[in-house]
């Protein structure tokens, strides 16, 4: 009878240890397969934020270029692409800058570029118009070009009107058309009567 009942139990404790083997290892691999659920969620997020930076660089990469020419006195004489809202100050120094035969006073550095402009910067004491694109139709003024002093220079044109003007064509853009400046306030049909031969847009 002794031997009948001490077998059960050698067998109950194998079996007991058994069980406690396997109840060490089994967490390991539930706690692995956790653990690369968590790393696939990260690595998700992290392709994610990729294209996100991916999609904001192609968004920026959108931005309109211009391409101008920059003539005379600088150091690097060429063709340039920038970006529509640089100045003339950017271009001239995107091509090394005025040599020290160039007259900075007869650039208007403050100008907003725009596509196919070219830029002559003069010799020192060079007679030459003042204006940042050099060459003019004639002696028209370009609606998108002209400083306030330009624009003052027509007929009808006061300082609140040229700041109108100026103001207006920084909220919409370049000029389309002669025409176009009706739409700015205080410009109406009889004031368009007295500029249209002597306006143009570039």
């Amino acid at each position: 009878m002794h031997s009948i009942w001490k077998e059960p139990k050698w067998l109950i404790g194998g079996v007991a240890v058994v069980l406690f083997i396997v109840f060490l290892f089994v967490p390991f691999p539930l706690k692995n397969h956790q653990e690369t659920e968590i790393e696939a969620l990260l690595l998700t997020e992290k392709e994610e934020e990729l294209m996100d930076n991916s999609a904001s660089e192609a968004s920026e990469q959108k931005e309109t270029v211009v391409i101008v020419d920059v003539k005379g006195e600088v150091k690097n004489p060429g063709v340039y692409e920038l970006t529509e809202g640089d100045r003339v100050k950017d271009a001239i120094e995107m091509a090394g800058g005025i040599n020290a035969q160039g007259e900075e006073n007869g650039v208007n550095l403050a100008e907003r570029l725009y596509d196919e402009m070219v830029i002559y910067v003069p010799k020192e004491g060079e007679e030459v118009e003042f204006a940042g694109g050099g060459d003019k139709e004639g002696e028209k003024v370009d609606l998108n070009r002209a400083d306030q002093t330009e624009l003052e220079t027509l007929p009808g044109i006061g300082p609140a009107k040229a700041e109108a003007i100026i103001r207006y064509r920084e909220e919409h853009g370049l000029f389309q058309s002669p025409e176009e400046i009706k739409q700015v306030s205080g410009i109406g049909e009889k004031s368009f009567e007295q500029l249209q031969d002597l306006v143009t847009v570039r």
